[in-house]
């Protein structure tokens, strides 16, 4: 291969993972120039890897798709004004409310219906009508706090996303009941805007979940087009969850992706540019710098570090058993006795021990180290033998 091919191969693959990890990359990043030098080869790859859509305006581009089924299950998070909050893990970041996700979609109907920009104490009138017009509709009261602050969160979450740009005024207006001398301004980018919805005609006679997230319509009704929607589906998984576990799959799926792994592994590998490490349980993306990462595991917090040494304890159950809240809760303790001089914790503080049991837990079945049953026991997941207590042979033995 030329040197420029090895360096077409190297933007194309930088730019697919630019698309990859966040909603917009905008054309003021030098992301985006390498998008539109490779557009061609970029769509292809996209749509047959993963059946994305590749959508570029004049101020960002965007992949939109379908999303896992871990993915409707991440909550959005925004994006803290502060640089100190900024540097935090973007699963530290604050996460939108359902409250605040069902406004974001009433401001975005609103920015739609209006024009190039709009005061704050407007686009609240109009979200207010927006809602009288959803059927059913969905009453908004402004005069409530927490409506406020909910919309608040919204219109932060469209700020990161470049949707629209805070153009004058003060940040506290956003959650003020009366509007002052210092009433936000927004400018909107109906570029962005328009990219938000990958279907909008589905969007529009959509009135479920499923509905939404119909594709049976994207490939024919024949033996070859359910495939087709098989590997796609496979490989957004791969790519996108923390790894492809055989026994989440059904029936269907598993059989296909045993029939076809080294081809969904290679198309994988070859978009992105990482390895694809394959163990008898399903496979895992390894990304080592963390680009694709939402949920940063392990790290130097207190939480995280006790979720890390949880899974010695997960591993040594195994997947075909169970952990009840008790014994985990027992751990917790056992391990905040050792290690509670390090994290400014007191074993002896219950409440303090039931608040880190749920917080590790939290991050645990985040990280899809552990599922949660009915019962509220514990599954471990066979990733948690992945960061367990590693095991040094030496030559009189282990350590």
């Amino acid at each position: 291969m030329s040197s420029r091919a090895l360096e077409d191969r190297a933007e194309c693959t930088q730019a697919l993972r630019a698309l990859l990890a966040k909603p917009f990359v905008g054309a003021d990043e030098p992301t985006y120039a390498l998008i539109r030098r490779h557009e061609r080869e970029l769509a292809r790859t996209l749509q047959s890897s993963y059946g994305y859509q590749l959508q570029i305006g004049s101020t960002a581009a965007r992949a939109s798709g379908p999303p896992t089924t871990d993915g409707l299950h991440r909550p959005l998070r925004i994006k803290p004004a502060s640089a100190s909050g900024r540097q935090k893990p973007t699963d530290e970041w604050p996460a939108l409310s359902d409250r605040g996700c069902v406004l974001v979609l009433l401001t975005l109907v609103a920015l739609e219906r209006g024009g190039a920009q709009t005061a704050i104490a407007d686009l609240a009138y109009d979200v207010e009508l927006a809602g009288v017009d959803v059927e059913p509709p969905v009453a908004v009261n402004f005069r409530q706090r927490s409506d406020r602050v909910a919309f608040a969160d919204g219109l932060d979450l469209l700020c990161s996303w470049g949707v629209i740009e805070h153009t004058s005024g003060s940040h506290e207006s956003y959650a003020r009941p009366e509007q002052g001398d210092d009433e936000a301004l927004f400018t909107i980018d109906r570029r962005r805007l328009s990219l938000l919805l990958r279907d909008p005609a589905t969007a529009l006679q959509a009135t479920t979940l499923r509905a939404l997230l119909d594709e049976s319509t994207r490939h024919p009704p024949t033996p070859e087009g359910e495939n087709r929607a098989r590997a796609e589906r496979l490989a957004r998984r791969l790519t996108e969850d923390p790894a492809l576990m055989l026994n989440e799959l059904d029936e269907q799926e598993r059989t296909y992706f045993l029939g076809q792994r080294a081809r969904v592994e290679e198309a994988v590998a070859t978009a992105t540019g990482y390895q694809v490490e394959r163990r008898a349980e399903g496979s895992a993306l390894i990304v080592e710098d963390r680009s694709f990462t939402d949920v940063a595991f392990p790290t130097n917090a207190t939480v995280k570090q006790l979720a890390l040494l949880l899974c010695d304890m997960l591993a040594a159950t195994g997947p075909d058993s169970e952990v009840s809240p008790e014994a985990l809760r027992q751990r917790v303790v056992e391990l905040v006795e050792e290690h509670g001089c390090h994290w400014g914790r007191d074993a002896h503080d219950a409440a303090r021990v039931a608040v880190l049991a749920k917080q590790a837990t939290d991050v645990l079945l985040d990280c899809r180290l552990a599922h949660r049953r009915e019962t509220g026991a514990l599954r471990p997941s066979p990733l948690a033998a992945r960061f367990r207590s590693p095991t040094l042979r030496t030559a009189g033995g282990e350590l």
